[in-house]
């Protein structure tokens, strides 16, 4: 069901955002080549763990506790631990918020994201994974969960099964004449997002191999770009044109 990023909220302002900022093509793409990227980083140079994608987290748990390598199974845990709690904090900030109080809380979920990276970042590259996994793990679930919207459709900016869904779904309805009138539109949006997040997977590959820890460099900047588009003053309608 499509979900509209203007409906109105009980209790708001009578000046309504219309086009947050963060639900900017532009700002999805960003997050999603971050979210790639940092899957990437993870595995090959912190365990063989995901930081975002946890249903490969669980079903390797489940695929190493089946075989009896539980010291395999068990770094699957911490991630989705950080998972957990990430979204708790997420929901923390925005639960009883008002629509500008879910844009401060997207703005300081991707602060703080950049923040831990560049620590992360400054890290010589025999630290322990697991401090590496839990934060970076943590970040992104906020991430994840401070940033739904992509223009009017919810979507995922760290992982890709759902968009690609959606992708199939519109395309599907658009080709056959089916659905919303913007349906091959909404196809590209999410076909975008899906490529973003593969591009960023394979120049997180090739960009970690070489530089390790400093190879978050590359999200970090993607992330601050995001922020920078975030912090533009979102459009609003008076509540005499408000519907």
């Amino acid at each position: 069901m499509t979900q509209h990023a203007a409906t109105p909220e009980p209790g708001n302002d009578a000046s309504i955002p219309l086009a947050r900022p963060e639900a900017s093509l532009q700002v999805a793409m960003l997050l999603s080549m971050a979210g790639g990227f940092l899957d990437a980083f993870t595995w090959l140079a912190h365990g063989g763990v995901f930081a975002n994608a946890q249903t490969g987290n669980v079903v390797l748990l489940g695929v190493f506790a089946a075989a009896g390598q539980w010291s395999q199974a068990m770094r699957h845990v911490p991630p989705i631990i950080a998972f957990l709690l990430g979204v708790f904090v997420a929901h923390r900030l925005r639960v009883h918020g008002s629509r500008r109080g879910a844009h401060r809380a997207a703005l300081f979920s991707l602060s703080f994201e950049i923040v831990v990276l560049a620590v992360i970042a400054t890290l010589p590259s025999r630290f322990p994974d697991l401090p590496i996994v839990l934060g970076i793990a943590f970040v992104a679930t906020l991430q994840t969960c401070s940033f739904t919207i992509v223009e009017d459709w919810s979507y995922s900016s760290v992982m890709t099964t759902g968009n690609l869904r959606r992708t199939a779904e519109a395309l599907f309805d658009g080709t056959m004449g089916l659905g919303e009138r913007d349906a091959l539109h909404q196809a590209r949006v999410f076909a975008t997002i899906c490529a973003t997040f593969c591009l960023g997977a394979g120049v997180g590959a090739f960009v970690t191999d070489r530089l390790a820890n400093a190879a978050l460099a590359a999200p970090i900047a993607l992330l601050l770009v995001a922020l920078l588009l975030c912090l533009k003053r979102p459009a609003h309608v008076s509540d005499e044109t408000a519907p």
